[in-house]
Protein backbone atom coordinates (compact mmCIF):
# COMPACT_ATOMS: atom_id res chain seq x y z
CA UNK A 1 0.00 0.00 0.00
CA UNK A 2 1.01 3.42 -0.95
CA UNK A 3 1.75 6.24 1.96
CA UNK A 4 -0.22 8.18 0.19
CA UNK A 5 -3.57 6.03 0.34
CA UNK A 6 -2.90 6.77 3.86
CA UNK A 7 -3.92 9.96 4.06
CA UNK A 8 -6.30 10.23 1.70
CA UNK A 9 -9.77 11.50 2.62
CA UNK A 10 -12.22 8.78 2.87
CA UNK A 11 -15.08 8.37 0.17
CA UNK A 12 -18.48 10.73 0.62
CA UNK A 13 -19.70 7.57 0.70
CA UNK A 14 -18.71 6.39 3.50
CA UNK A 15 -19.41 9.44 5.55
CA UNK A 16 -23.06 9.63 4.46
CA UNK A 17 -25.47 10.61 7.66
CA UNK A 18 -23.04 11.66 10.14
CA UNK A 19 -23.86 15.02 9.95
CA UNK A 20 -27.47 14.37 10.52
CA UNK A 21 -26.27 11.49 13.86
CA UNK A 22 -24.15 14.75 14.96
CA UNK A 23 -26.69 17.13 15.25
CA UNK A 24 -29.11 15.02 16.81
CA UNK A 25 -27.09 14.10 19.62
CA UNK A 26 -25.78 18.04 20.16
CA UNK A 27 -29.54 18.90 19.91
CA UNK A 28 -30.87 16.93 22.35
CA UNK A 29 -27.85 18.50 24.35
CA UNK A 30 -28.47 21.49 23.86
CA UNK A 31 -32.27 21.05 24.05
CA UNK A 32 -32.29 19.83 27.71
CA UNK A 33 -30.22 22.86 28.70
CA UNK A 34 -32.09 25.01 27.16
CA UNK A 35 -35.34 24.24 28.91
CA UNK A 36 -33.08 23.65 32.23
CA UNK A 37 -32.59 27.25 32.09
CA UNK A 38 -36.07 28.35 31.50
CA UNK A 39 -36.82 25.98 34.66
CA UNK A 40 -34.55 27.48 36.76
CA UNK A 41 -35.34 31.18 35.50
CA UNK A 42 -38.89 30.56 36.63
CA UNK A 43 -38.06 28.88 39.55
CA UNK A 44 -36.47 32.09 40.42
CA UNK A 45 -39.12 33.90 39.39
CA UNK A 46 -41.33 32.60 41.79
CA UNK A 47 -39.46 32.27 45.11
CA UNK A 48 -39.27 36.12 44.39
CA UNK A 49 -42.84 36.50 44.05
CA UNK A 50 -43.20 34.42 47.33
CA UNK A 51 -40.53 36.51 49.21
CA UNK A 52 -42.39 39.55 47.57
CA UNK A 53 -45.68 38.01 49.41
CA UNK A 54 -43.97 37.54 52.79
CA UNK A 55 -42.70 40.93 53.15
CA UNK A 56 -46.07 42.46 51.77
CA UNK A 57 -48.29 40.09 54.47
CA UNK A 58 -45.44 41.70 56.67
CA UNK A 59 -46.22 45.05 56.51
CA UNK A 60 -49.97 44.70 56.42
CA UNK A 61 -49.53 43.31 59.76
CA UNK A 62 -46.99 45.37 61.47
CA UNK A 63 -49.77 48.72 60.22
CA UNK A 64 -52.85 46.97 61.10
CA UNK A 65 -52.35 44.07 63.69
CA UNK A 66 -53.35 46.45 66.69
CA UNK A 67 -56.77 47.38 68.07
CA UNK A 68 -57.80 50.71 69.19
CA UNK A 69 -56.53 51.77 72.77
CA UNK A 70 -58.59 50.36 75.51
CA UNK A 71 -59.55 47.44 73.66
CA UNK A 72 -59.01 43.82 75.40
CA UNK A 73 -57.13 41.65 71.92
CA UNK A 74 -59.09 38.61 71.94
CA UNK A 75 -58.21 35.26 70.21
CA UNK A 76 -61.01 36.76 68.11
CA UNK A 77 -59.31 39.92 67.22
CA UNK A 78 -56.04 37.52 66.37
CA UNK A 79 -57.81 35.09 64.00
CA UNK A 80 -59.33 38.24 62.01
CA UNK A 81 -55.52 39.47 61.97
CA UNK A 82 -54.52 36.25 60.51
CA UNK A 83 -56.90 36.15 57.80
CA UNK A 84 -56.85 39.58 56.53
CA UNK A 85 -52.62 38.92 56.32
CA UNK A 86 -53.68 35.60 54.21
CA UNK A 87 -55.96 37.73 52.07
CA UNK A 88 -53.15 40.53 51.45
CA UNK A 89 -50.60 38.01 50.44
CA UNK A 90 -53.49 35.80 47.89
CA UNK A 91 -54.31 38.92 46.42
CA UNK A 92 -50.81 39.75 46.00
CA UNK A 93 -49.82 36.22 44.49
CA UNK A 94 -52.99 36.27 42.20
CA UNK A 95 -51.07 37.76 39.33
CA UNK A 96 -48.08 36.01 39.70
CA UNK A 97 -47.23 32.41 38.69
CA UNK A 98 -48.25 30.92 41.85
CA UNK A 99 -51.27 29.09 41.53
CA UNK A 100 -53.27 30.08 45.04
CA UNK A 101 -56.33 28.02 44.19
CA UNK A 102 -53.95 24.50 43.95
CA UNK A 103 -55.35 21.90 46.51
CA UNK A 104 -52.46 21.36 48.78
CA UNK A 105 -50.21 24.56 47.20
CA UNK A 106 -50.13 27.99 48.96
CA UNK A 107 -49.45 28.13 52.77
CA UNK A 108 -50.01 31.07 54.81
CA UNK A 109 -48.74 31.92 58.38
CA UNK A 110 -49.20 34.58 60.27
CA UNK A 111 -47.64 34.19 64.27
CA UNK A 112 -46.88 36.40 67.40
CA UNK A 113 -44.08 34.78 68.83
CA UNK A 114 -44.39 36.70 72.02
CA UNK A 115 -48.53 36.00 72.05
CA UNK A 116 -49.54 34.65 75.47
CA UNK A 117 -53.59 34.12 75.52
CA UNK A 118 -55.50 33.04 78.49
CA UNK A 119 -57.32 29.99 76.79
CA UNK A 120 -58.61 29.19 73.81
CA UNK A 121 -62.07 30.55 73.35
CA UNK A 122 -62.79 32.83 70.62
CA UNK A 123 -63.37 35.65 73.88
CA UNK A 124 -60.18 34.74 75.04
CA UNK A 125 -57.44 38.01 76.16
CA UNK A 126 -54.36 37.68 74.76
CA UNK A 127 -51.07 39.83 74.87
CA UNK A 128 -48.11 39.88 72.99
CA UNK A 129 -50.20 41.05 69.92
CA UNK A 130 -49.94 44.91 70.63
CA UNK A 131 -47.46 47.78 68.85
CA UNK A 132 -43.84 46.69 70.14
CA UNK A 133 -44.21 43.16 69.72
CA UNK A 134 -42.89 40.89 66.65
CA UNK A 135 -45.34 39.45 64.02
CA UNK A 136 -44.00 36.97 61.64
CA UNK A 137 -45.56 36.17 58.44
CA UNK A 138 -44.16 32.59 56.97
CA UNK A 139 -45.63 31.99 53.16
CA UNK A 140 -44.84 28.18 50.90
CA UNK A 141 -45.67 27.16 47.87
CA UNK A 142 -45.08 23.74 46.40
CA UNK A 143 -43.28 24.77 42.80
CA UNK A 144 -44.84 23.01 39.83
CA UNK A 145 -42.41 22.04 37.22
CA UNK A 146 -43.50 23.82 33.89
CA UNK A 147 -41.55 21.09 32.15
CA UNK A 148 -42.61 17.70 34.20
CA UNK A 149 -39.26 16.02 32.89
CA UNK A 150 -37.74 16.47 35.67
CA UNK A 151 -38.66 14.50 38.75
CA UNK A 152 -37.91 17.13 41.52
CA UNK A 153 -40.12 18.23 43.97
CA UNK A 154 -39.19 21.98 45.52
CA UNK A 155 -40.94 23.80 47.68
CA UNK A 156 -40.29 27.85 48.28
CA UNK A 157 -40.67 29.27 51.38
CA UNK A 158 -39.87 32.86 52.89
CA UNK A 159 -40.43 34.75 55.94
CA UNK A 160 -40.75 38.00 56.88
CA UNK A 161 -40.89 39.45 60.27
CA UNK A 162 -40.91 42.94 61.76
CA UNK A 163 -42.23 44.74 64.90
CA UNK A 164 -45.70 46.14 65.21
CA UNK A 165 -46.00 49.69 65.10
CA UNK A 166 -49.46 50.60 65.10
Amino acid sequence: MRASALFQKPRSSDCRGQALVEFAMAAVVILMLLLSVVEFGRIVLVYNSIADAARIGARYAITNSSVPNGTTVTNSNVATIQSNVTTVVKNFLAPSTVNINAGGGLTIVTTFPSKSCSGSTPGSTCTGTTAGNLVQVSVSYPYDLLIPYYSINITLSSTSEGIITW
